[in-house]
């Protein structure tokens, strides 16, 4: 169908402008949006309250951003509430000791291990909080108090490929015969995966040192004769992987006793009228409904409560048994120490 020529010079228009917005808005959107609080002081509401939160990713998640999570139910709460803005910033650690360095000061900080000793000095006592669990909640203690509340939570996976056979400390031992150890570890930079191994594993174990994601592609390309000791997104790209017919059926063995992919808040505001606001903030995405949504990027609640009734139904139950977990707060020297340990 051929156009006139009014409708010809409309499209041409309309075709400029669009490309004129692409290319102008953002000189003008992304500073305001990095901008943090400031920028939004002058164009919020009256009397409103506006909190700044840097989200400071240190482990994988599960199948999507947590940063984008926590902005969009940000944005839910401020048209629930009205009068309070939530700004989120994903920032990696260094980036954030380079920010606080400079004087920058976040009014909550969602954070997980590795990140607590720099977190700790700015960090503000929690009061109570409802409905989240007890041996969670112990992983946020900073000298008996309460520091950190939990909002997330991941867990360790062994993961087989059929072609690899069942998870069996006699099949560890027949394969290691012509291929050495063969249980490859997920990448860590803080975390201990190895903490709590089961013993009949741990002898096993790769001495290769890898990212998160080169641990899984490692493991893609011997799946006849390695096993991964991953985390819930090494369990969602297998997942995927099978579901698309890229590689035949998993069998999983869920780490039921220990975690430390859990992701907590803190309060970090140096305005002690703010602190109430950052409080009910944690406590809105702390809540059964908002912990219900995190289905959306395949991580667990810290209530207890169950989400799924998938293929995620079983890791969810391994998790909801009682954890250890490692203190958030523990300092780096610490947790370098765990590592070697393995």
């Amino acid at each position: 169908m051929s156009l006139n020529r009014n409708e010809r010079i409309f499209f041409a228009v309309f075709t400029v402008i669009v490309a004129t917005f692409l290319f102008v808005a953002p000189f003008f959107i992304l500073p305001r949006i990095y901008a943090g609080r400031e920028g939004w002081i002058n164009t919020a509401p009256p009397n409103s309250v506006i909190l700044e939160l840097w989200e400071i990713d240190t482990f994988e998640g599960g199948s999507a951003s947590r940063a984008k999570f926590l902005e969009k139910n940000a944005y839910l709460y401020q048209t629930e509430v009205l009068d309070t803005y939530v700004l989120v910033r994903a920032l990696g650690l260094e980036q954030a000791h380079t920010m606080l360095s400079q004087g920058s000061r976040p009014d909550i900080v969602s954070f997980g291990i590795g990140a607590g000793e720099l977190i700790q000095p700015i960090s503000t006592e929690f009061g109570e909080i409802d409905g989240v669990r007890a041996d969670l909640l112990s992983g946020g203690l900073y000298e008996g108090n309460q520091y950190a509340v939990p909002w997330c939570l991941g867990g360790y996976v062994l993961c087989a490929s059929s072609d690899f056979g069942e998870i069996s400390q006699d099949n560890f031992s027949q394969k290691g015969e012509t291929c050495g150890n063969n249980l490859i570890i997920t990448g860590c930079n803080y975390n201990v995966p190895t903490l709590n191994l089961n013993e009949n594993y741990s002898q096993y174990l790769a001495n290769d040192k890898y990212t998160q994601y080169e641990a899984y592609d490692a493991y893609l390309h011997n799946l006849e004769n390695k096993v991964l000791l991953g985390t819930q997104r090494d369990f969602y790209r297998l997942n995927n992987k099978v579901d698309n017919g890229v590689i035949n059926a998993m069998n999983y063995e869920y780490i039921d006793n220990y975690t430390d992919l859990i992701q907590y808040m803190t309060i970090t505001t140096d305005n002690e009228k703010f602190i109430p606001y950052a409080q009910k903030f944690i406590e809105f995405i702390t809540s059964a409904r908002i912990q219900q949504k995190l289905t959306s990027i395949k991580m667990f609640t810290v209530n207890g409560e169950y989400i799924y009734n998938d293929e995620y139904a079983d890791f969810e139950k391994a998790l909801n048994n009682k954890l250890q977990v490692l203190n958030v707060f523990t300092p780096n020297v610490k947790l370098t120490e765990l590592q070697n340990k393995r």
